[in-house]
């Protein structure tokens, strides 16, 4: 189900392959809605988004991938830090699609996560490299596509840090059309805001874009949870451009806007002492959400995502909304594939991330 494609049906020429589980639940979280002071609180369950590996990143990865597809690549190199979330989806859903993947990987703070994520990805057939920043790991992925590309006789398609893209963005529209669909179902009321991860910023400029299209009034909070970032805002409302510009000219139907930062909001405050660090209150709402909501949360993107809209109904902002939290997180157990993956295989660097057992889901 691509609701992107029901509405505007010549929106299907773009690249895309199917991967995901759709539509993801909403489940009404009154416990939680109670705690935040608002009249009302759902949860987008898009942890459920596939059935081997959920999380935001698989339906960036139905066109990533659709895309690499098209071109005829048999090798795909991406990128990300060490436990990337976006490096294992990438991994899993490539090789199921017959791809090879090659993750240039930097180092980041250490979390039991990321151990299991570098093993995961081993057994699901991934190439890792090491680098010791992103401008290295570019350079690397210079050299690396100039010899696949006399190994193969093909180019290898590359995927940017979090597979963000105008392409991969669509994912996202697709994914707030689907929200818009579950609104007039009955499933929840429209929402007056909606709380969601500020990585690379893919999942918030969609949702922001197809809500607009879908005629949602529903005001997107996004939370970065990579550094504070001033610039956030002004290039969160570029991809929402570019990707709107796509679909206009993939289908003229699709309905054009006027954007500016004004039209979403930006929460500064909840990054902590860097990427991947956890703080005090993303701890205190990842526990929030597991006895409350039996919801699986992590230190680095989710809990701090929660942490501030938990902060907004401290404030009151909440008192009078109808919420909606989008967990990006993966929830399914890959439990089989680490415990398949042989952290002697791993490269001089990344080995040290995998000397403990972590927890049980990543």
């Amino acid at each position: 189900m691509i609701p992107l494609f029901d509405r505007y049906p010549l929106t299907r020429e773009l690249p895309h392959v199917a991967l995901g589980s759709f539509p993801t639940p909403v489940t009404r979280a009154d416990a939680l809605a109670e705690v935040a002071g608002a009249r009302g609180l759902w949860v987008k369950r898009d942890d459920l988004s596939g059935e081997i590996y959920g999380g935001n990143k698989v339906r960036k990865l139905e066109f990533l991938l659709g895309e690499a597809l098209r071109a005829g690549a048999t090798d795909v190199i991406t990128f990300g830090a060490a436990g990337s979330n976006h490096a294992l989806a990438t991994a899993i859903y490539g090789a199921a699609q017959s791809l090879k993947v090659h993750s240039m990987l930097i180092p980041q703070h250490d979390a039991p996560y990321v151990g299991r994520n570098l093993r995961a990805s081993i057994a699901a057939g991934a190439d890792l490299h090491v680098f010791a920043d992103v401008d290295a790991a570019q350079r690397g992925a210079v050299v690396l596509r100039q010899r696949l590309r006399t190994e193969t006789g093909r180019d290898p398609f590359v995927i940017p840090f979090g597979g963000t893209t105008p392409t991969s963005t669509a994912g996202f529209v697709s994914a707030a059309l689907e929200v818009a669909g579950q609104v007039e179902a009955g499933v929840m009321p429209e929402p007056d805001l909606l709380y969601v991860t500020l990585g690379s910023m893919g999942t918030a400029a969609g949702i922001a874009l197809g809500l607009r299209a879908a005629g949602l009034r529903t005001r997107v909070v996004a939370v970065p949870v990579i550094a504070e970032d001033d610039g956030a805002a002004h290039r969160l409302l570029e991809l929402v451009r570019r990707t709107q510009a796509l679909l206009r000219s993939a289908d003229p139907t699709f309905p054009v806007s006027e954007w500016s930062v004004a039209d979403f909001d930006v929460v500064s405050g909840f990054v902590g002492e860097g990427y991947a660090v956890p703080t005090a209150q993303g701890n205190d709402a990842i526990a929030l959400a597991d006895a409350a909501a039996g919801l699986h949360l992590d230190p680095t993107y989710t809990g701090k995502t929660l942490a501030a809209l938990l902060a907004s109904g401290a404030s009151g902002r909440l008192a009078d909304s109808a919420v909606v939290f989008w967990n990006t997180y993966n929830s399914r157990d890959v439990t089989p594939l680490v415990e398949a993956g042989d952290p002697a295989l791993l490269p001089e660097g990344l080995r040290e991330y995998a000397a403990e057992e972590g927890p049980s889901r990543c």
